[in-house]
């Protein structure tokens, strides 16, 4: 494109071709090499190999917490199942002794145990003396009738055996 000095340029209508244009744009291209790239070591691949096992490490020690933690996790459950399970155990043992004390409570097994174990034996009627309360906070106690000299006899025997401590 040239442009001519002594002209007025409101009336350059070679400003508006296009043709003349893109010629000029295809000699500036032809004028300028293109740039062409070459295989050089980027930046992003420098200390590549450095970084990879820097972070194959940090996984590793990742993944050992991880199994470290899953196993206290096991350990522990494993403690809470043994523990529950001495708890049934302990529990079926208390039933059994609970069901045993309850027989052992039962007024004809304490009657069988006093008299195989213990020699002892029911009172009989002749053994029972009654007493009267009076109201001034005396006991008197009440003499049975005599019904006759052996019983007399037997009851001063007893009395005897009794103040010596048999």
């Amino acid at each position: 494109m040239s442009y001519h000095n002594n002209t007025n340029l409101a009336y350059d209508l070679s400003l508006f071709d296009r043709a003349s244009r893109e010629k000029e744009r295809n000699e500036k291209r032809a004028q300028n090499p293109k740039i062409r790239m070459t295989a050089a070591p980027s930046v992003s691949r420098s200390g590549s190999m450095f970084k990879v096992a820097v972070t194959a490490l940090v996984i590793f020690g990742a993944l050992c917490a991880v199994n470290y933690s899953n196993t206290m996790v096991d350990d522990a459950a494993l403690k809470i199942e043994n523990q529950q399970e001495e708890l049934r155990d302990a529990l079926d043992d208390n039933e059994l002794l609970q069901n045993r004390l309850d027989t052992m409570v039962n007024t004809s097994y304490i009657e069988q145990y006093a008299e195989e174990t213990l020699g002892m034996t029911k009172v009989s009627p002749s053994q029972k003396e009654y007493i009267s309360v009076n109201t001034e906070k005396l006991v008197q106690v009440e003499k049975q009738e005599s019904l006759g000299f052996i019983d007399g006899l037997k009851s001063w025997w007893e009395e005897v055996l009794e103040y010596i401590g048999f």
